[in-house]
């Protein structure tokens, strides 16, 4: 755990905190001192505020320690709240440090950890110049692409591990619960009629999901030009994430939904 000192107010926790969680921390530091590691330096000589905004993430004001070049906090949804710190040290070199708000130990270690590895993979691609930082246009045609057509165009597998033992969950969720849950979750936005419900989630600034469900079928979409930019790996790693975050979410509020454990 971060040793806070006076000016810096936040409790924050490692991976290695969650609930066995010290196999998965292993990991994450595996990928980003070693897989990401010469991506990640090109950190350093990147904008800041820029590199913020195309994660939809906050520059931390406060720096835990005087090597730390810049601090950022994402929160996808409730509660959920990831930082990550980069370290600028002229001895033992560049670091990407990723901290936890406490209150995260309420999502599961999987999927805590697939979050930070998504968001680090993305600061590498960022820092190695694989993605720009200047924001494209927006679509003139806000146009969605359905997982089934990704498939048919790559060859993939994403609606099939996307919905594996989700859909039939799903499909319980009646609208009144739906929009409950997104209050609850405090992102997104969810739309009702009386055959079932459409949630919209802005995963990132150019990345936008949509899950709708109808009676005995879900469609899970993206808006097709940051599917485009993305590729199946993120694509199904979010839809995942934010599919589990529903579910977990909804049997909360009704326990009497089936548990997703006994679909596999």
């Amino acid at each position: 755990m971060i040793q806070a000192d006076t000016q810096f107010p936040y409790d924050l926790v490692t991976l290695g905190q969650f609930e066995s969680g010290w196999g998965w921390e292993g990991q994450l530091r595996s990928y980003i001192r070693k897989k990401y590691r010469s991506d990640l330096d090109g950190l350093a000589e990147l904008e800041p505020t820029a590199v913020a905004a195309r994660l939809g993430a906050v520059l931390v004001p406060e720096r835990p320690y005087d090597t730390i070049r810049w601090g950022l906090v994402l929160k996808p949804f409730r509660p959920l709240e990831l930082f990550f710190f980069y370290n600028v040290d002229p001895e033992f070199g560049n670091d990407l440090r990723v901290f936890f708000a406490r209150k995260s130990l309420a999502v599961p270690t999987e999927d805590a950890y697939v979050f930070a590895w998504d968001y680090v993979a993305l600061l590498a691609r960022y820092g190695k110049g694989a993605f720009p930082l200047t924001m494209p246009p927006t679509p003139k045609d806000h146009r969605w692409v359905t997982l089934a057509e990704l498939d048919a165009q790559s060859g993939s597998a994403m609606q099939r591990f996307t919905l594996q033992g989700r859909q039939d969950v799903l499909i319980r969720i009646s609208p009144e619960l739906a929009a409950i849950v997104m209050l609850r979750l405090d992102r997104g936005r969810c739309d009702t009629n009386a055959d079932g419900w459409r949630i919209f989630w802005q995963v990132l600034p150019d990345l936008e999901l949509r899950a709708v469900c109808r009676p005995a079928e879900v469609e899970i979409a993206y808006e097709a030009q940051g599917a485009a930019k993305y590729g199946p790996d993120f694509l199904i790693s979010f839809a995942w994430l934010y599919l589990n975050a529903l579910l977990r979410e909804a049997r909360q509020v009704n326990p009497h939904l089936p548990q997703l454990s006994s679909y596999f």
